[in-house]
């Protein structure tokens, strides 16, 4: 009966009990089992029982209590007498944190300047190559982040998109710079360098300047530096630039319309030398900008005869016949002297041969008889599609052998 379990079952309480639990159940099996109130011929015996494992599980409480009320017996600590301190050990115990807190600021502030020069140098040498349209060595300076979302043919055809918006253009770092956290995938997490960055371009227009700001990222990958660009900021300026485009585009086709209604030459229905100058300057820019075809025409007609009505009227027919050939979007002017000068837009060089001796030939029958024998029609042209572009200085080569200049 001295085992505790047995002492559990006996009682009819359950193992781990509290002293409350055993006392109660000890008392109903007291009234139940006590042989001068049962009849029960097992009653003393199991009467015995009971006691037994009421006093196992009493004097087992009895320990438990004892050993928890033990106080634990702690060693006193000798404690020795600190030396005083004085003022001035305190003043230098003072200075010496700080100067060792300055040494460390020092410090980082050499290895940040050292990042940032690092990072300058880098993004630098990106935008020369981009000056120089050397658009692969642009791309060796990307981040290994954007080598692996952009292949070296995608990032050279976005930036050959990029630089017929903007033709003539050169990027400048507008100074300045400051750190930025850059995370993706959950996988890392990089300072990087934020530089304003200003685009410049030139054009033919009278606005000749634009300048716009964007950021750029210099990222330190590994101790790497490298341009980030990040695949959906590409994605964002290529929709920058395609808005811009439409924009622009139709900005400049209302601005020619505009001029092209002033510069009349009254007598002739069209365009004068001066007046001409304008519309085929944001011609010029136009094909710059957005590509497409080009011709520019100049047609010398010579009656042979001296100025005079008969003249006069030869040219008035020319003029009629030249306007009635013409599309909307072309641009005419009269140059004087017998020169007329025609800007075909969007017009391939076979198709433009074809238009101009169909046009001569109705010039010639047109005039008929005022065309005299000794008459010449004389014309000279140029053509420009695809990524050859014109300028002002091609197109004056042309007049200069008629001796005009636009």
């Amino acid at each position: 009966m001295s085992n505790l379990l047995e002492s559990y079952r006996v009682l009819g309480v359950k193992v781990g009990a509290g002293m409350a639990d055993v006392t109660t159940s000890y008392r109903q099996l007291c009234r139940a089992h006590h042989p001068d109130i049962s009849d029960n011929p097992e009653s003393e015996e199991l009467m015995k029982q009971i006691n037994i494992a009421y006093t196992v599980l009493r004097e087992k409480f009895k320990r438990d209590s004892a050993f928890g009320q033990r106080q634990t017996y702690t060693r006193p600590v000798r404690r020795y007498p600190q030396p005083a301190v004085t003022r001035q050990q305190t003043q230098d115990v003072q200075q010496q944190t700080t100067e060792a807190y300055q040494q460390r600021a020092s410090e980082r502030a050499a290895v940040s300047a050292d990042a940032e020069k690092d990072a300058y140098s880098v993004l630098h040498e990106y935008f020369i190559a981009l000056n120089k349209y050397d658009y692969t060595r642009a791309y060796n300076y990307l981040s290994e982040h954007d080598k692996k979302n952009i292949t070296p043919e995608s990032f050279v055809d976005w930036r050959e998109s990029v630089a017929r918006l903007y033709p003539m253009r050169e990027f400048k770092i507008a100074g300045g710079s400051s750190v930025a956290v850059v995370t993706w995938g959950d996988e890392k997490t990089f300072h990087a360098r934020k530089f304003r960055v200003i685009i410049t371009e030139d054009d033919y227009s009278e606005n000749a300047n634009h300048s716009g700001d964007i950021d750029k990222l210099v990222i330190n990958e590994n101790g790497k530096w490298g341009v980030f660009l990040g695949y959906k900021e590409v994605n964002e300026l290529t929709r920058t630039f395609d808005k811009r485009f439409e924009t622009k585009k139709k900005q400049d086709i209302e601005k020619r319309w505009e001029e092209y209604q002033s510069g009349q030459h009254a007598e002739y229905n069209m365009l004068n030398l001066s007046g001409i100058r304008k519309p085929v300057s944001l011609e010029l820019y136009r094909q710059r900008r957005y590509g497409g075809s080009m011709t520019f025409t100049a047609i010398s007609i010579k009656s042979g005869e001296p100025a005079g009505a008969g003249r006069e009227e030869l040219l008035r027919s020319a003029a009629k016949t030249i306007l009635a050939a013409m599309r909307e979007t072309d641009v005419t002017a009269y140059a004087e002297d017998g020169v007329f000068l025609i800007m075909f837009v969007e017009l391939s060089k076979k198709n433009a041969e074809n238009i101009i001796s169909r046009l001569i030939e109705s010039i010639r029958k047109n005039a008929g008889e005022q065309l005299g024998s000794q008459a010449e029609i004389v014309y000279e042209y140029g053509s420009w599609s695809g990524n050859s572009f014109a300028d002002m200085d091609t197109l004056n080569g042309i007049l200069k052998r008629f001796n005009k200049k636009i």
